[in-house]
This record gives C-alpha cells, sequence and structure tokens, in this order.
C-alpha cells in the first residue's frame, strides 16, 4: 500500500509541471531600436575626392609628416659635438627655443643608420642627421630606399682628422706599382673590437684624398686597421686627433679646412611633405650654432652633464666637459649667408658643395670605402637653401686683378718658413696648363690659408703660365701663388702646397 502512495504522489506532482509549463505566460522582451542614420550614396566625383583624401593621409603618415599635436623633430648625428646646436636651442629648465626637438647623438655610423632607417615617428628613430660627408658617402647605397638628401651645411671639420707619414712621404710620388698601405677605418671584429678606435670615414677619407693629390691611383691602396700586423710598415696613417700614431703629423683637416662638411641629411619624402617646417628648423639650427659659438663652455658643461636636455631613447654616455669643448672647436660653423655659396641658388665654382661631394665620391669609390658610384643627379636638395636670407650683394664677392696684368704681379716671394705639405704632380699625358690651373684652384678653396709653388715642364715661363691662368680663372690670390725655375720629372707639372706661418 505505501508502494502505491509514492507512486501516486510522484505521479500528481508530475502532473502538476506540466500543467504550469502549459499555462505559463511569457513576457515578450523588446530589443531597443539603434538609430541608424541613412545618407545618399555619393557620386563619383565624391568618391574620387574621398580617396584622393585617404591617399594624401596615408602619404603623409608614411613620410613621417606632422599631425596637429606636434612632436618633436629627432635629430641624430655622428658623435655629441654635431648636436650642440640643438642644445643651444633648449634652455637651462628644458624650454624649447624655436622648435621641438630631441637629440640623439651617436658614436657609430651604424647607429645614426639604423635611427634613420626607423624614422621619426619612432621615439628611436631619427627624421633628421647630422654627418661628415665621408660618412654620408659610405651610407648612402645602404640608405638609398630613403633618398636620403643633403639639405644644409652646417660648418665643416677643423683639426678632427689628421694625416701621419713617414719622413717626406707626402713630397714625392711611392715607386710605381707598388701597393701603398693606408692605416685608417678598419671592420671591427671578434678578434680584434678595437679596430676603429682611432679611425673613422673621415679620417680615411683624408688619406685617400691626400694620395690621390699625390698621384697614387686608388687601385695600389690598401686601406687597413692601426692594429693589424702591417701596421708598423705603413707609410701613412688616417687616424682621428689624439690617437696614438708613431708617424709624424704630415697635415690635417686644421690645414685641409675646407675638405669635410658636415651636412643635414632627411628623406626626400620628410623634405617634400614638411618644407616649411624643414625651413624653420634650418633657421633655428644656424641660430644656434651662432649660440654654441658664444657661449660653448655652457654648452660643453650641459652636454657632459646631460643637463635639462631633449635626449632620445638609447643615449649612451656623454663626454667629458674638457673632452666636449675641445671637439667643439674643432667645428667650423658655417652662417646663413654661406649656405648661398656652397649650396643654394648662386653655388658655382670651382669649389662647391656638388664639386666637393663629386670629388669625394670618387676618391671613396677608387679607394674601396665605397662599392657604388655617385649617383645622378647628386644627394643635394637646394630648396630649403634657397629660402634662406638673400645673398649677400655683388660687393662682397672677391675682386681678382685684370687679366692684362703683367705676369710679373702674378706671384710673388713666399716667406722663407713657408713649408711644403703635399705636392700634386700632373703626370697624367693629356695634363695641360689649363687643368692644372683648376687643380691649383681646387686645392687653394680646400686649403685655404696655404700657398702654392707651381714647377712646370718648359721652365719657368710655363710655370708663371699655370700661376696666370690659377689668378684669372679660378680667382687664386696673386699672394698666394709663386713659380720656381727647373722641371718636374716623370710629370707636366708639380704643385707644392705649403703652410704659410
Amino acid at each position: 500500500m505505501k508502494r502505491y502512495a509514492t507512486f501516486l504522489l510522484i505521479a500528481a506532482m508530475f502532473g502538476g509541471l506540466i500543467f504550469l509549463l502549459a499555462t505559463r505566460v511569457r513576457t515578450p522582451h523588446d530589443v531597443p531600436a539603434v538609430a541608424v542614420e541613412v545618407t545618399s550614396l555619393p557620386d563619383a566625383g565624391d568618391a574620387g575626392a574621398e580617396a584622393s583624401t585617404d591617399a594624401a593621409v596615408s602619404k603623409e603618415l608614411d613620410a613621417g609628416a606632422f599631425t596637429a599635436v606636434e612632436r618633436p623633430w629627432r635629430v641624430t648625428s655622428l658623435g655629441w659635438e654635431l648636436i650642440a646646436a640643438g642644445v643651444a636651442l633648449t634652455t637651462p629648465d628644458g624650454g624649447a627655443i624655436g622648435p621641438r626637438l630631441e637629440l640623439a647623438p651617436e658614436t657609430s655610423l651604424e647607429a645614426v643608420e639604423a635611427r634613420l632607417a626607423r624614422g621619426g615617428v619612432d621615439p628611436a628613430g631619427a627624421d633628421i642627421a647630422i654627418v661628415p660627408l665621408p660618412a654620408f658617402v659610405q651610407s648612402f647605397d645602404r640608405l638609398r630606399a630613403l633618398e636620403p638628401r643633403v639639405f644644409l651645411v652646417a660648418g665643416f671639420s677643423r683639426g678632427r682628422e689628421e694625416l701621419h707619414a713617414a719622413s717626406a712621404s707626402l713630397l714625392k710620388p711611392p715607386p710605381a706599382g707598388e701597393e701603398i698601405k693606408l692605416l685608417g677605418l678598419g671592420p671591427a671584429t671578434a678578434s680584434d673590437p678595437l679596430a676603429r678606435s682611432s679611425g673613422s670615414e673621415s679620417a680615411t677619407f683624408l688619406g685617400l684624398f691626400a694620395l690621390d693629390v699625390l698621384g697614387v691611383q686608388g687601385t695600389r691602396v690598401r686601406t687597413s686597421s692601426p692594429s693589424a700586423p702591417e701596421a708598423k710598415a705603413a707609410l701613412f696613417s688616417a687616424v682621428t686627433r689624439g690617437s696614438d700614431d708613431p708617424r709624424k703629423l704630415a697635415f690635417s683637416t686644421a690645414d685641409a679646412s675646407r675638405l669635410i662638411p658636415l651636412v643635414v641629411v632627411a628623406p626626400k619624402s620628410l623634405i617634400d611633405a614638411n618644407e616649411p617646417k624643414i625651413r624653420d628648423f634650418a633657421r633655428a639650427w644656424l641660430d644656434g650654432l651662432d649660440r654654441v659659438h658664444a657661449d660653448a663652455s655652457g654648452v660643453a658643461r650641459r652636454l657632459a652633464a646631460k643637463e635639462n636636455l631633449p635626449l632620445a631613447a638609447g643615449v649612451g654616455a656623454a663626454p667629458e666637459a674638457i673632452a666636449m669643448l675641445d671637439k667643439l672647436g674643432q667645428i667650423d660653423a658655417l652662417g646663413r649667408l654661406q649656405q648661398h655659396a656652397w649650396i643654394g641658388p648662386t653655388a658655382q665654382g670651382t669649389l662647391t658643395l656638388a664639386t666637393l661631394m663629386q670629388r669625394t665620391w670618387w676618391v671613396m669609390r677608387s679607394g674601396g670605402a665605397t662599392s657604388v658610384a655617385a649617383p645622378s643627379p647628386l644627394p643635394i636638395d637646394d630648396r630649403v637653401a634657397n629660402a634662406l636670407d638673400p645673398v649677400a650683394p655683388a660687393s662682397s664677392t672677391p675682386q681678382v686683378d685684370s687679366p692684362s696684368t703683367a705676369l710679373a704681379s702674378v706671384s710673388g716671394p713666399l716667406p722663407g718658413t713657408a713649408a711644403p705639405l703635399i705636392v700634386y704632380r700632373a703626370a697624367d699625358p693629356s695634363a695641360d696648363a689649363a687643368s692644372v690651373a683648376a687643380q691649383v684652384g681646387f686645392l687653394a678653396g680646400i686649403f685655404e690659408h696655404a700657398a702654392f709653388r707651381v714647377t712646370a715642364k718648359g721652365g719657368e715661363k710655363a710655370a708663371r703660365a699655370i700661376a696666370t691662368v690659377a689668378r684669372d680663372t679660378f680667382h687664386v690670390t696673386p699672394s698666394r701663388l709663386a713659380t720656381a725655375p727647373g722641371e718636374p720629372q716623370g710629370a707636366f707639372a708639380s704643385v707644392e702646397v705649403l703652410s704659410l706661418p
């Protein structure tokens, strides 16, 4: 009986459950309506305009263009001293004088290249680089995809690079056919990590240039590091100032003071997208160079202490203040008006950025420092220089003696203490008075404070004819010219570059 009662109770409960489910009233759930604004479809013209706008925005972003919220210009350099102008444009409390900057000095060309490759939109990258021209030439092929362009000359290296040579090695050509060893910038390896410590791209170029002037073909030059086994037997070494070297100092960029310009570089796309801002940056940077000149010790101290400076991520340790002051003294800054003589619309003559870049590229390629020829056109963008201050009046142009002046006024006696630095020999069979005079004009621009003594095949009369062309055509001051009797052996002419007291 008890079993039947349990069964009936369970059946009753199950039946009640079925009844509740069948009679339950379901409350409807309404989903909130979403208001959708319906507009008419654009016609083909609107679609084209919208696509063009998107493309323009995309192009700006790709070029690193500045947005409504201005980010700083990120500037990298090969050496702490080359960002000194940026320090001078930053107040002691960290404020900016002119455009906002972020500074990234590096001690190797590879690090500078890495920052440029990242671009300015990356906090570890850079928009602009400041490097010596030989370093730019050497890195150009690796950065070719960026289309790097030189748009400003910040100054010239003055004494940063030195050429050491065995006694009298630069005053006579080495024996024909022999391999010439030049100690310069060698590649760092696991077994020789300090191979780069005493050299630089610019110092190596100084050595290659000197051998080219001496008449040594680049194919005969072998460059190796100062720590190589053959270092002691090398006739020449190209080192940075302060390096220990047993050979005697022959000359430096303090003598060849216009050989190595310090160039300001940016990708072409960045200049295209931000030309007005690039112009403002150039004006401010040149103003910063003036400020460095006015307070070099203060700038050196702030650099050494990293005092309230807008330094980028990953910047290493700074040199001591005394070392920084020494490095600042090795830069000859170039002002606004001088930009036109080098890179602007009036740049012309024997020595301009274009002619110097062409010569630098040729010497470095023939000497094996780069494997590519100079591109055509050269990677120079003169739009920024064109927009700087007006050209200096014509009255400031150096005056040249009339071609009718007697030959006796072409040259005169030089001081007895004038010391020869190097001898140029025109041994090419095609050499003539015009080509030798052109070389004298080029060297007169490079060695600003030197004099030149000419000897030629045909005696002193032929030498005076060369000096006349150098004076009248290439504007070499007569007081810097001298001739000598006799004839050079194995050459059409020779030109001694003399250091004046």
